[in-house]
């Protein structure tokens, strides 16, 4: 074989590996170490009187503080009409949004460029609703600024609501919020 098809194939290979690894990332990801803003250890239970808390998982409307100062708050869900235009939701009964709000507690600009998120209820994967108003962020984000955004789903039920939510692109794991 010659030297640079061996580069080109062992060059994909190489950094594939290292990205599992986490060798090519920063030692701050942002990964939520907190489940109230006033609490500030790290890997700290969302609410410390909750014996049966689930690390890494959040009631509606709790803020997560993640590393880097960064925080992410998800209001309540809240029912919505889809309008004559929607897209998805169909053969759904119940639609309800939820308000997600970031704000980078960073001394850069923030991309939020590719923030997502997914969303069941008892169970079952809910399908997202595609209308105005149900957008995930797309300007940046300046150092200690905020943005809030809507993210609306089509359930079957209402019953034991849950949301995960991904902001950025691998700039922050997910986070999960229920009721």
């Amino acid at each position: 074989m010659n030297k640079k098809l061996a580069t080109w194939i062992a060059a994909p290979v190489l950094l594939i590996g290292m990205w599992a690894c986490g060798a090519g990332g920063s030692d701050d990801t942002g990964e939520a170490v907190t489940g109230v803003a006033a609490d500030t250890k790290q890997g700290a239970a969302a609410d410390e009187s909750d014996d049966k808390a689930t690390p890494g998982v959040y009631k509606f409307g709790q803020t997560v503080k993640f590393k880097d100062g960064s925080t992410l708050t998800v209001g309540k869900p809240v029912k919505f009409k889809k309008d004559k235009y929607a897209a998805g939701g169909e053969g759904k009964k119940v639609f309800l949004k939820f308000q997600s709000t970031f704000t980078n507690g960073t001394k850069d600009v923030f991309d939020p460029a590719l923030t997502s998120g997914s969303a069941s209820g008892d169970g079952e994967e809910a399908d997202s609703i595609y209308q105005d108003g149900l957008d995930a962020p797309e300007n940046k984000i300046l150092p200690g600024k905020k943005v809030s955004w809507w993210m609306g789903y089509g359930f079957t039920t209402a019953k034991e609501i849950q949301l995960e939510v991904n902001v950025g692109f691998l700039d922050y794991g997910t986070v999960i919020f229920t009721n």
